[in-house]
């Protein structure tokens, strides 16, 4: 989903971010031929692009309709304790919303649907699964752990 620039600000790795409408941030880099940000590096150059449009990939995750309620929480899991058929196209039942929270770490989730959807997953967002749609759940990288959250 496309959504404007309101500011820019230093991450903790010290790349420039952009704060867009929506809340969500983009990292901005001059990353040839994957990403051309020349402008980035400096304070008029950023200023010119406030307003300009970028892709929020994470405005696509799913969202839990409000009149949910909580019927139970898993366990914790970690990178060794990992259900198989999270890996495999996990599908929640019928009627049944889960979340995904990630407590460390990065998890990749994909939404099998017409076209399938891709997230990393951390601390700020979480994931969300649809009733009856395929889902794979993995580590992105090294360790982490999270839970789900099961909804109806």
């Amino acid at each position: 989903m496309k959504r404007a620039i309101e500011k820019f600000h230093l991450d903790r790795f010290q790349e420039w971010v952009a704060d867009l409408e929506c809340g969500h941030v983009v990292t901005m880099r001059h990353n040839p031929p994957y990403q051309e940000c020349k402008w980035i590096g400096t304070a008029k150059g950023r200023q010119a692009h406030i307003g300009d449009v970028q892709e929020c990939v994470n405005c696509d995750m799913p969202v839990l309709p409000e009149s949910l309620n909580l019927l139970e929480v898993s366990p914790v899991y970690k990178k060794g304790s990992i259900p198989e058929e999270f890996y495999l196209g996990y599908k929640t039942d019928l009627g049944r919303w889960a979340k995904i929270v990630v407590k460390k770490g990065l998890l990749q989730f994909v939404i099998h649907s017409e076209p399938a959807q891709g997230f990393v997953l951390d601390e700020r967002l979480f994931g969300v699964l649809a009733p009856g749609v395929c889902h794979d759940i993995k580590p992105a990288m090294g360790d982490v752990e999270f839970y789900l959250e099961y909804y109806q």
